[in-house]
């Protein structure tokens, strides 16, 4: 069952360049995300990834064409407006700069609660502590700043408030970003295993290659605007057949170095 629908979407930025020339951040593309299904969108910086993500998530207007959630557009005079938001939910790759540090953890899980549900205060303050367990943070963070937490902390807060909303869908930007080795497969773990218990839609924004096929079974690569290649995985490595995808495998350690002749094709 689809549960995301994209339809000949496209991004431009106007006057982007130095020159004030139009920059097309997304070409148009059409692709579709299966209920309960495991994503990962890769490429390299600029590849266009991380706009195709904010135009899932309803953040970003496109050029053209459309999303469409559940069969109801996101964008134009019938969009899903509110309940988008509710259903899509977006995981910035700064988990800090998008927490208010002058607010608590528990304030800030609580946002969607009010935004969202009718609770009391009462079950609110529940709701928040069995988020705090389900992303193994201890209840006592309720009252605690973002200063306060370390990185990896601040990452399951995010998730935390994201996941408040109940949405069918995550999308993460550059989940372990930034992170140590132990630290980037602690999360990844946590995360799948959230995806296991809830059922949700889940699609990784990454320019690893490895994490992307450790994490996801449907693999969209993405280059310089365009999407490439997009395949389902399995543990095969010969279901890819873009040069620039198979480039990618090889940087990674995860294949052969390809020839010159494929290389520049």
């Amino acid at each position: 069952m689809r549960m995301i629908e994209v339809r000949d979407l496209s991004c431009i930025f106007s006057g982007s360049t130095l020159r004030g020339r139009a920059l097309t951040a997304v070409s148009p593309l059409s692709v579709s995300f299966r209920k309960g299904g495991r994503y990962a969108i890769v490429g390299e910086s600029g590849s266009g990834k991380t706009t195709l993500a904010r135009m899932l998530a309803g953040l970003q207007k496109p050029h053209g064409g459309n999303v469409y959630v559940e069969g109801r557009p996101v964008f134009g005079r019938r969009r899903a407006g509110k309940s988008h938001f509710k259903q899509v939910q977006l995981i910035q790759q700064n988990s800090a700069g998008a927490l208010n540090p002058k607010m608590t953890i528990g304030k800030a899980i609580e946002e969607p609660l009010l935004c969202f549900f009718r609770l009391s205060r009462q079950e609110r303050r529940k709701r928040c502590e069995e988020l705090l367990a389900l992303c193994n943070l201890p209840a006592d963070y309720y009252r605690r700043l973002p200063s306060e937490l370390s990185g990896g902390e601040q990452k399951r807060v995010a998730i935390a408030r994201a996941l408040a909303a109940e949405p069918a869908c995550l999308i993460f930007d550059e989940a372990t970003n930034g992170f140590d080795l132990p630290l980037r497969k602690k999360i990844m773990e946590e995360i799948l295993d959230l995806q296991e218990k809830l059922r949700f839609t889940l699609i990784f924004i990454t320019h690893d290659m490895e994490l992307a096929l450790a994490a996801a079974d449907h693999i969209l690569v993405m280059r310089d605007s365009v999407l490439v290649e997009q395949a389902a995985f399995g543990g095969d490595h010969a279901v890819f057949q873009n040069p620039y995808t198979k480039l990618l495998l090889a940087a990674s350690g995860l294949a052969e170095p390809i020839n010159q002749y494929e290389r520049n094709a």
